[in-house]
């Protein structure tokens, strides 16, 4: 008996001209949806590198009436914590309100940048497998058309061979949207880790100069 095993390679490619192009079109996405989380993934990372000291560095510079210093610090150390505390800095004299407001409009600007793009990983989670299974339709529909017109017996062999490649855009499409599903939880769990440490440490800072002289 010959061996009726399907290749993957055939699973994928063996179908028409709609299954291929959907394949490739959501492979690219997928591929894409990979480079772009990298990415994202590295760059959240660096910013997420904060001097543990920072608050005690600029707390003791403060004590010493070296506020450029304090500023000069914050700069060298180029972190969306170090520059919401840079924002505060540069508002010293003022209302603790202002400051406050100063620093909370930073940190959604900061908030805003870490955040840019990610909803397309949000958008191809849900799109990929609704692409793949119209693609899967429309190849089913377009089979069942020509059944009608075939004889049973070349129908049902006609069915058993198309019903599998009206499976591969499905199959596909879910895995695109599967892994854009947890790239786009991971980076979301990412910024909201960014944000919680940047309200701390613009709380910290608040204290720092509202403490009792």
């Amino acid at each position: 008996m010959a061996n009726q095993n399907i290749s993957i390679w055939e699973f994928l490619f063996g179908g028409g001209l709609l299954s291929v192009s959907l394949i490739i079109i959501l492979m690219f996405s997928g591929i894409a949806a990979i480079v772009f989380f990298g990415q994202k993934l590295y760059a959240l990372n660096r910013e997420n590198q904060v001097d543990p000291y920072l608050l005690k560095n600029v707390n003791d510079l403060l004590n010493d009436g070296r506020i450029q210093s304090a500023v000069d610090f914050c700069r060298r150390d180029n972190s969306p914590e170090s520059r919401s505390v840079e924002k505060g800095l540069s508002r010293l004299g003022r209302p603790v309100s202002e400051i406050a407001n100063a620093m909370e409009t930073h940190a959604q600007i900061e908030l805003n940048k870490a955040e840019k793009n990610i909803n397309y990983l949000a958008t191809l989670s849900g799109a990929a497998p609704m692409l793949g299974l119209l693609g899967g339709v429309l190849i089913l529909a377009s089979t069942f058309g020509t059944l009608s017109k075939t004889e049973a017996v070349i129908a049902q062999n006609l069915l058993a061979a198309d019903f599998y490649k009206a499976l591969a855009p499905s199959v596909v499409g879910l895995i695109v949207g599967f892994l854009s599903y947890i790239f786009h939880n991971i980076l979301v769990g990412k910024v909201d880790y960014l944000l919680m440490k940047i309200q701390y440490h613009t709380n910290e800072f608040l204290d720092i100069i509202n403490k009792p002289s």
